[in-house]
C-alpha cells in the first residue's frame, strides 16, 4: 500500500525561508562577528559606566573615560612594551641552538627534518612582525579584527550601545519578535551580567599575573622576563593547562642560566599560584558565574580551529550564552514533571 505524504504550501514556504537565513547569515558572517564582539565589549564595560553614573557621571563622559584609559594602554604597550618584546624574541631566536643543545637535543635532527635554522626563522620572522605593528597604535586592533574599519566600527558600535541606559538591552529587544520579546531581554540581561562580570575578572586576573611574574623574573635577573611574563598572562585565561605551560617555560629557561635560578623561579610560581588561588581568584571572581574549566578548554580549541585567534576570543562568551539558555530549559523539564 502507497502512502502520501502531504506537504502543504506553508511548510515548503518556511523551509525555503530558513535556508535563505542561514545562507544570509553565512554572507553577512563577518559584519554579525563585529556586532558580537560590540556586544562582549559593551557588557564588559557597562557595568562601570552603571557604577559611575549612580556617582552622578554621565554615561557618555563615564564611557570615554574608560575607553581612553583603555586606549592610553594599549598605546604605551605598543610603544614601549613591544620593541623589549620583540627585542627578546630575537635574541631567543639566536640563543635557541644553544639552549636545545643544553636540553640534550639534538639540532641536527630538527635541521634536517624542517631546513636549517627553522626555529630560529619563525621566532626571528615574529620578532619582526612585532616591530611593525610598533609603527601606529592601532597596529595590533587591525590584525586581530582584519582591518582598521573593522575596528573602529567595533568601537562605535560598543561605544553606542554603552552610553545608551540598558542600550543592549534596547538593541536586543529592537531584534526580536514581539511574543518572544519577554523572555529574550531577560535571558540577555542575564548573559551580559554573567559575561560581564566574567571578562572584567579575567582581565583583572591576567594583567595582575603578568604583573607580578615580571616582577618576579626581572628581580630575579631571569633572561627574557617580559616575554615569560606576557606569556603567563595571555595563559591565564586557559584553565589549569595555561599557567603549567607558562611556568614550565620560564622554568626551563631560568635553569639554563642556573639552576639555582631555575629553583628560585619554581618558587616564584608556585608563590604566584597560591597568591591567584586564594587572593586574587576569591576577591576578583566572587560575584562572577563560573564555567566550567573543562568546557572553557574544549571550547577554546574548537574555536582556535574554526576561526583562529577570533575564534578564541569568541569561544567563552558563546559558551556562556549556551549554558545560560539550556539552563532555562532544563529548569522548564524540571518545572513540568
Amino acid at each position: 500500500m502507497i502512502q502520501k505524504i502531504d506537504i502543504s504550501t506553508s511548510t515548503i514556504f518556511r523551509s525555503v525561508l530558513i535556508v535563505l537565513g542561514l545562507v544570509f547569515i553565512y554572507l553577512v558572517r563577518d559584519v554579525l562577528l563585529m556586532v558580537f564582539i560590540a556586544l562582549i565589549i559593551a557588557a564588559a564595560i557597562d557595568g562601570p559606566v552603571d557604577w559611575m553614573a549612580k556617582h552622578r557621571v554621565r554615561r557618555t563622559l563615564g564611557a570615554l573615560m574608560i575607553y581612553l584609559f583603555v586606549a592610553g594602554l594599549l598605546a604605551a604597550f605598543v610603544y614601549w612594551a613591544l620593541p623589549l618584546l620583540a627585542g627578546q624574541m630575537k635574541s631567543l631566536a639566536v640563543s635557541l641552538p644553544d639552549y636545545l643543545n643544553k636540553f640534550g637535543v639534538n639540532v641536527s635532527v630538527f635541521q634536517y627534518k624542517f631546513a636549517p635554522g627553522y626555529g630560529q626563522k619563525i621566532l626571528e620572522n615574529l620578532s619582526s612582525q612585532i616591530y611593525g605593528t610598533t609603527s601606529g597604535i592601532f597596529g595590533t586592533a587591525v590584525n586581530i579584527f582584519g582591518g582598521i574599519f573593522s575596528a573602529i566600527v567595533i568601537v562605535v558600535i560598543s561605544f553606542y550601545l554603552v552610553v545608551q541606559d540598558k542600550g543592549i538591552k534596547m538593541f536586543i529587544s529592537s531584534v526580536t519578535p514581539a511574543e518572544h520579546r519577554p523572555y529574550v531581554v531577560n535571558l540577555a540581561e542575564r548573559i551580559q551580567t554573567k559575561l560581564g562580570r566574567w571578562m572584567r575578572g579575567q582581565l583583572i586576573i591576567m594583567l595582575a599575573i603578568a604583573v607580578m611574574v615580571f616582577a618576579g623574573l626581572f628581580s630575579l635577573r631571569v633572561d627574557f622576563a617580559l616575554m615569560l611574563a606576557l606569556l603567563a598572562g595571555l595563559l591565564e585565561i586557559v584553565p589549569y593547562i595555561g599557567p603549567v605551560l607558562a611556568g614550565s617555560a620560564a622554568v626551563s629557561l631560568a635553569f639554563l642560566q642556573s639552576p639555582f635560578l631555575g629553583f628560585l623561579v619554581l618558587i616564584l610560581f608556585l608563590v604566584v599560584h597560591q597568591v591567584e588561588g586564594y587572593v586574587l581568584v576569591p576577591m576578583v571572581m566572587k560575584r562572577a558565574v563560573g564555567l566550567n574549566p573543562l568546557v572553557v578548554i574544549i571550547s577554546m580549541i574548537v574555536g582556535a580551529k574554526l576561526m583562529g585567534i577570533l575564534g578564541v576570543v569568541v569561544a567563552v562568551p558563546i559558551v556562556a550564552i549556551i549554558s545560560v539558555f539550556l539552563g532555562d530549559i532544563f529548569l522548564k523539564e524540571e518545572n513540568e514533571k
